[in-house]
């Protein structure tokens, strides 16, 4: 028995390492391959100009997590001229342009506690920035 034992823990050794050395040599192999790829290929854009191309977003009224006495609420912000804004709120769902300065409103629908509000701006190019926001709706006395 303990031959046996011993002929099993050698074997699984061997294959372990097998199994370990095939791993090693094919992501070794994958890394070369993506180094000669990557200097084939144009440069990539730097990480500065990704931050240059993000899209303005400011929602300046109403504030995030403001409590409200109306269900019906003007929101107000800035982002690129003649983009494209998507409101997305429990009630329904709005599609507004902004004007020539990059303002832009729209009357939202709450209902009754909170809700959350996705704003989506999308530039010309298709790009696409994304906020929420959530506002509580409260008929109580403060």
């Amino acid at each position: 028995m303990r031959r046996e034992v011993a002929i099993a823990i050698v074997l699984g050794f061997v294959l372990g390492l097998l199994i370990t050395g095939g791993i090693w040599w094919t992501t070794k192999s994958s890394k070369i391959d993506t180094a000669n790829q990557s200097s084939e290929v144009s440069s990539a854009p730097s990480p500065t100009e990704f931050l240059l191309k993000e899209i303005p977003l400011k929602i300046s009224e109403p504030e995030d997590e403001s409590i409200v006495d109306t269900a019906s609420v003007k929101l107000k912000g800035e982002t690129l001229p003649q983009a494209v804004i998507v409101l997305i709120y429990p009630e329904g769902e709005s599609i507004v342009e902004a004007d020539d300065k990059g303002n832009f409103e729209s009357t939202i629908i709450l209902r009754g506690g909170a809700n959350e509000v996705k704003v989506t701006v999308y530039d010309e190019e298709g790009n696409n920035k994304e906020e929420i926001i959530t506002l509580v709706y409260s008929t109580a006395e403060i």
